[in-house]
């Protein structure tokens, strides 16, 4: 920094004095001042330097003649300073930097008379310390020209009041740029300040707000005005009025203080605008309501919104419809498909639920829907809702332009009549909708009495299952095939389940149950090991007779078929051509990108591959010519039909004709009289089963057969 220029140019001719009347007690030959010490000039008063000595005030004086400035008396927290005689540019060394070009203007344009008293102020750093400093005085004589000669005043440290204006100046720049609404009232709750926030909050300018009552925004409750008269502060949450009608609610803090003279209560206000609160959680509640997939309200809003109608004592109906078909989409084309599935199946649903006037459709679980129709619904109401819905599913969607058809079970229950609680009316209308599930695709089925009954069963059963598959408590029995000439020429395998609680339970039970247990595969492998040593009994007679064995859809899909029933074969001593494998169109259903790489792997390996109930399906045709089957198994129905209509003999005769085309063997199920097997040979088909020629039978009985003909053919009674 540049040196500063010289302050002062003393004129010591023809000076012009102010000086201060004679103090009365002094001495006039006295050539200084008591009060200010040795050498000092009389140039104040002794009283009055006395009178500023105890106010904490200190004298400086500053002469020409030397251009030497003094200070005598100053106070640096609480102790009495004296300085050395400094020059002016001495002391603007001793400044803080920020503080020297002000001081030196002022000092000099009191110096040139352009001011008429010298204020100075600044930084001065003493004792290793910075301090707040103020010298004001005036001149006390000038020369000729105006110019000071003699300068007197006096000095302060300041920094005291300097901090506390900082402190100050910080509070009140924070209370006006306070995010936050903030205001401050008299005991009265009369406005007196008012930040930039809280006159946002409110729609009115800050000015205005001043001497208005704040109790006309924000009501103040008899428990708050108790707790500012004690504690002097309450917090708590309210509404603040911003407008006509217009209400806010709002977080409210008010603390009480006290006035320097402890007369005067004043109050501090702040607020906190909670309309970005109260969104957000308006938001989670939905969201907690609702379902993120579908958008559709969830389970929790359900049981809400029927609680509610159920506690008036509304006559309602509720259904549920559970969906088939997503899993297979789920596992065929990937879950991305299966969510757009979804929301497509949903927006069917909702159109279907406006059109009849349904009151709610909600999302129960995954493939669960329910839907509640209006006041005074009842089973007519039901049934329409149900047509409507069966007929919009019916409809096909489009993935990956690929036709999905979905199926739906409906189950029902009507209140009061069902139930009058929540808990009640949806437990029953689940037994309903598993009810339906047990009838078939797209059916509906009301509850009945004892139908929970059916349920408990069907809990005590599931238990039963999951025990006698982990220790293979089942049985099997052995269904003979013959030629066209009655002699066998293998056995299918069916298994059975023998239980002490419920009897002998049908395959049309257990096998569904298994399949929702995921007990299936288990299940599977026991059969697949009891086929296998069955082949290799009657093997040991010299009679090589396949056993076939059913494939559930879940076993299709199971990693490691192929090992599995390899396995089973190695560990029997078998070869693979002794087992066949039996699968429905229902099997082949979860798409034959997923089938056909498994059948050709155990085609490959030797195995003898049969689909079953051929011609119930849809896409029997499309089957036989992708997939490597050895022999096709002739539904039932039709050979139930069989000579009664002549449609039904012509399909026949085409079904065996293409099947032959083919290079694959045919067989007939479920024949039962001579004329049928008759009219089956004269079409050509090689292999028959059914009651006609032997009932399933225990394992040891179709060995005893095997065994007691030796090496020769078995030819089976016609009728037996």
């Amino acid at each position: 920094m540049p040196k500063p220029m010289p302050m002062s140019n003393p004129q010591r001719d023809h000076p012009v004095v102010l000086s201060a009347p004679p103090c009365p007690g002094a001495d006039p030959a006295a050539t200084a001042c008591p009060c200010l010490g040795p050498g000092a000039a009389t140039d104040f008063d002794p009283c009055l330097q006395l009178a500023l000595w105890a106010s904490g005030e200190g004298v400086w004086r500053w002469a020409a003649e030397d251009g030497a400035l003094r200070i005598d008396g100053l106070e640096f927290n609480g102790r009495p300073t004296t300085l050395p005689p400094l020059q002016i540019d001495a002391l603007l060394e001793c400044m803080h930097p920020d503080d020297r070009q002000a001081a030196q203007l002022g000092w000099r344009m009191h110096l040139s008379g352009a001011q008429p008293n010298c204020e100075l102020v600044f930084r001065l750093r003493l004792q290793e310390e910075e301090r707040w400093v103020r010298l004001y005085g005036r001149a006390l004589s000038r020369g000729v020209d105006g110019r000071a000669t003699r300068v007197i005043g006096t000095a302060r440290d300041i920094s005291s009041s300097r901090e506390a204006e900082e402190s100050l100046r910080v509070m009140a720049s924070a209370f006006a740029q306070a995010h936050d609404p903030l205001v401050i009232t008299d005991d009265e709750w009369k406005v007196l300040e008012a930040n930039d926030a809280y006159a946002g909050l409110v729609g009115q300018p800050a000015e205005w707000l001043v001497g208005s009552s704040l109790l006309a925004a924000l009501p103040v409750f008899d428990a708050m005005l108790a707790n500012l008269s004690g504690d002097r502060h309450w917090q708590g949450e309210c509404e603040i009025c911003i407008g006509v009608g217009q209400w806010v609610p709002v977080g409210v803090s008010i603390s009480a203080v006290l006035g320097e003279d402890l007369s005067r209560r004043f109050h501090i206000v702040a607020l906190r605008d909670l309309r970005s609160v109260r969104a957000q959680e308006a938001r989670e509640r939905a969201l907690q309501s609702t379902d993120r997939l579908t958008g559709l309200p969830n389970r929790s809003s359900l049981e809400a919104r029927l609680g509610e109608v159920l506690g008036r004592g509304e006559t309602m109906a509720l259904m549920f419809l559970d969906v088939a078909g997503m899993k297979e989409v789920n596992d065929s084309y990937g879950h991305k498909a299966g969510d757009g599935l979804m929301r497509s199946l949903c927006l069917r649903l909702q159109q279907v639920c406006d059109r009849v006037g349904a009151a709610l459709l909600a999302r129960w679980s995954g493939t669960e829907f329910a839907v509640m129709l209006g006041a005074d619904s009842a089973e007519t109401e039901v049934r329409a809702a149900s047509q409507a819905v069966l007929a919009a599913l019916s409809e096909p969607f489009q993935i990956d332009a690929q036709e999905v058809v979905l199926t739906v079970s409906i189950g029902a229950a009507l209140a009061p009549h069902d139930g009058r609680q929540c808990s009640e009316l949806l437990r029953k209308v689940d037994v309903a909708t598993r009810s339906a599930k047990e009838r078939g695709h797209n059916q509906l089925a009301f509850f009945v009495a004892g139908q929970e009954l059916d349920a408990q069963r069907r809990v005590r059963m599931f238990t039963q299952l999951r025990l006698d598959a982990e220790r293979n408590g089942f049985s099997f029995v052995a269904q003979p095939k013959v030629d066209r000439t009655g002699c066998a020429v293998g056995a299918e395998l069916l298994m059975r389940w023998p239980t002490e609680a419920f009897g002998m339970v049908s395959p049309v039970e257990f096998i569904p149950m298994a399949e929702k247990l995921g007990l299936i595969g288990l299940m599977g492998r026991h059969a697949l090991h009891a086929a296998a040593r069955l082949a290799a009994r009657c093997q040991a007679t010299g009679q090589r007779l396949p056993v076939a064995v059913n494939l559930s859809p879940k076993q299709v899909l199971q990693r490691g078929l192929d090992r599995q029933v390899m396995l089973a074969c190695e560990r029997a001593g078998i070869e693979p051509g002794l087992i066949e494998l039996e699968l429905t169109e229902s099997a082949l259903s979860v798409g034959l990108e997923l089938v056909a790489p498994v059948l050709h792997n155990l085609r490959k390996r030797g195995f003898g591959l049969a689909l079953d109930d051929f011609g119930t399906g849809y896409s029997s045709l499309s089957y036989l010519r992708h997939l490597p089957f050895s022999k096709i198994k002739i539904d039932r129905s039709f050979v139930m039909d069989l000579g009664r209509e002549a449609r039904t003999d012509t399909l026949l005769q085409h079904m065996v004709g293409l099947v032959h085309a083919l290079g694959m063997t045919v067989v007939a199920e479920g024949v039962e009289t001579v004329q049928q097997f008759e009219l089956l040979r004269e079409l050509g088909i090689e292999e028959f089963q059914g009651y006609h020629f032997a009932r399933p039978m225990p394992l040891e009985q179709w060995e005893h057969c095997v065994e007691s003909h030796g090496a020769g053919q078995i030819l089976l009674p016609q009728g037996s």
